[in-house]
Parts: structure tokens; C-alpha cells; sequence
């Protein structure tokens, strides 16, 4: 490890303060922290599709010894990268298995859950349960097309959205309004909110009414599921303005 000179480096204010505290003595300064490797490159991007192709190669009956000749990798890499493989794919096919056991609703056709879901959408969000509740009705009685959508894990409840006329920001004019998305957190990063969003998408359609438009502080995670992002709207009581997102 180099030393260098406080001195030479260092503001003569920031050195006066440091003084105070330590004088005379080494002091370690660590690194700011590290990007992910590979995340400024395309690198591991390119590794992660070899690595692929050397598993598909192998299933398809390519030996190791011609993997390892064809990649200039030694046979105990080929066969680390094989096992990595192997072991991605169990837990795809695990995610997968578990995906295909969720039961994905439109309350419609269990209206028997608007008290549940009501109270579940109120816990995650602070809006009354009265008000949650007074949507459900509309929609299960007729009086309204705006829909609410739950996926459930058994009996409970670990995603769900609705739609109402606007969720509560100036653009009144931007109508209907996906709203109150939420994923328990033991279930994200599998799709689930997507499958939602794609199912309130298409049952909208088929009632006639497109485009959605919805309200959110993300960025970048819309986007997977064909929503565009049209303009900013100040959300009621809030400081800052939110994104919109339009789904033609």
C-alpha cells in the first residue's frame, strides 16, 4: 500500500480539521464503494450468453473435452460452467412451477373477496378500507368498467391492482388510472405485478377503454410492460411531482 503526503493532497482547511482529531499518525482512507463487476461493460453480459451456449452445446451431446478445445477453457472450467448451468435451471424451473400455482383474479369473478381485498389494499397503502370498498361495489354492481385484480398464493392475497378514475393528482384529464400496485415483498422479482398489469390491460380493452394511463415515483420499471412515460402530475399533498405513464 502507497502512502500519500496529506499535505500535498488535501485543502489546508480539511487538513486542520482532520488534525483535530489525528496528528502525526497513518490514517487509512478506504475506497468509495465499487460498482458490481461487469456493470459498466458489456462483459458479463457476453460471459453470461457463452456460458449459455457452452450448456445448450452440452445438452445437445458436444463432450467436454470438445467444449473445452472450442472455448480455449480448461475441462474443469467447462464443467464449473455446467454445473452453474445446471443449477440456474433448477431454480428457473422451481420459480416457474411455484409462478404456475398462483391463481391470478379478476374480482368479478369472485366477489366474495372485495372484504379481504379491500382491507389487504388498505394496509398497504392507508387509504380507507370504506373507500377501497366503495370502488369494489361500483365495479361488481355494474356502475362501473374500472376493475380490481388480485393474484393469490392458496387463500391469500400477495399482489393486486385496481382502476379508478384518477388517483388523486391534477390531471384529471389523463382517465382511467391504474392504481394501488403492490407486490408483497416475499414474492417480488417474479413477474407477478407484470402478469397483473398485462391482465387489467387487456381486460380494459375488451370493455373498450384504452388508453390507462398510471401514476409512480419509478422509473425504468414500467417501461418492461409497455408503458410509456408522457408527462409529470402533481400528486394531492405531495411535494414533488410524480411520473405518468400511458399504456396505449
Amino acid at each position: 500500500m502507497s502512502y500519500l503526503r496529506a499535505e500535498e493532497i488535501l485543502p489546508k482547511e480539511l487538513l486542520e480539521a482532520v488534525q483535530q482529531y489525528v496528528n502525526g499518525q497513518s490514517v487509512y482512507i478506504p475506497a468509495k464503494e465499487k460498482s458490481d463487476w461487469g456493470s459498466g461493460t458489456d462483459t458479463k453480459q457476453i460471459l453470461e450468453f457463452r456460458n449459455r451456449e457452452i450448456f445448450v452445446k452440452y445438452l445437445a451431446g458436444a463432450s467436454v473435452q470438445e467444449l473445452a478445445t472450442e472455448y480455449a477453457l480448461s475441462e474443469k472450467s467447462i464443467q464449473r460452467i455446467i454445473r452453474e448451468q445446471r443449477t440456474q435451471n433448477i431454480a428457473e424451473n422451481t420459480r416457474r412451477n411455484k409462478m404456475s400455482e398462483y391463481k391470478y383474479i379478476d374480482l368479478m369473478t369472485q366477489p366474495e373477496l372485495k372484504g379481504m381485498a379491500a382491507k389487504w389494499f388498505h394496509e398497504k397503502w392507508g387509504v380507507p378500507e370504506d373507500a377501497y370498498l366503495e370502488c369494489m361495489e361500483e365495479y361488481l354492481s355494474g356502475a362501473t368498467k374500472n376493475g380490481w385484480y388480485l393474484c393469490l398464493d392458496g387463500e391469500n392475497i400477495v399482489a393486486g391492482l385496481g382502476v379508478i378514475d384518477n388517483d388523486f393528482h391534477d390531471r384529471k384529464d389523463l382517465a382511467p388510472n391504474v392504481c394501488a400496485v403492490y407486490t408483497e415483498e416475499a414474492y417480488r422479482c417474479q413477474g407477478i405485478a407484470g402478469k397483473l398489469l398485462d391482465m387489467v390491460v387487456e381486460d380494459m380493452k375488451t370493455k373498450g377503454i384504452t388508453p390507462l394511463y398510471l401514476l409512480t415515483d419509478h422509473a425504468s420499471f414500467y417501461e418492461r410492460y409497455g408503458w410509456e412515460f408522457l408527462c409529470m402530475a402533481q400528486g394531492d399533498g405531495e411535494e414533488e411531482p410524480s411520473r405518468i405513464y400511458i399504456h396505449k
